[in-house]
């Protein structure tokens, strides 16, 4: 994909994403934590090692959204798919993940925002589906 594809999202949608953000992640994490065959590998450190992570995703994901570059996206989604594994974490845990956190976004934010915020999130899923493909 090119950069054209992605431009910047506008600074109202970015402000809203930011505000709901603790909830999105709040969420994401409750969800996760659910699907206890995908998290019992992390014992009593799961809620943290989950928020942490999906607020260092969100972290990149604002930054990824301000500039309209995807490529700092793609440089944490290799990093997760190669290191992920050696904590225990399948890939496809990793995608499940990113599915809920995209379903709260959906659910968190006013509808005008949705589509600017989950582009760049349905960019991230597909990376995540194609590096699975690869790694059969």
């Amino acid at each position: 994909m090119n950069q054209e594809e992605f431009p910047p999202v506008s600074s109202e949608a970015l402000k809203s994403f930011k505000e709901h953000s603790p909830h999105i992640i709040k969420n994401t994490v409750n969800i996760s934590l659910e699907r206890s065959d995908e998290v019992v590998q992390h014992g009593d450190h799961a809620r943290e090692l989950l928020s942490s992570g999906m607020e260092f995703t969100t972290r990149m994901l604002e930054t990824a959204m301000l500039l309209g570059e995807v490529s700092i996206l793609e440089d944490q989604l290799s990093w997760a798919c190669n290191r992920l594994p050696h904590d225990g974490v399948a890939l496809e845990h990793i995608l499940i993940r990113l599915e809920i956190y995209r379903g709260q976004i959906r659910e968190a934010l006013p509808e005008e925002y949705v589509s600017e915020i989950t582009h760049y999130i349905d960019w991230m899923i597909e990376w995540q589906k194609e590096w699975l493909k690869k790694s059969e």
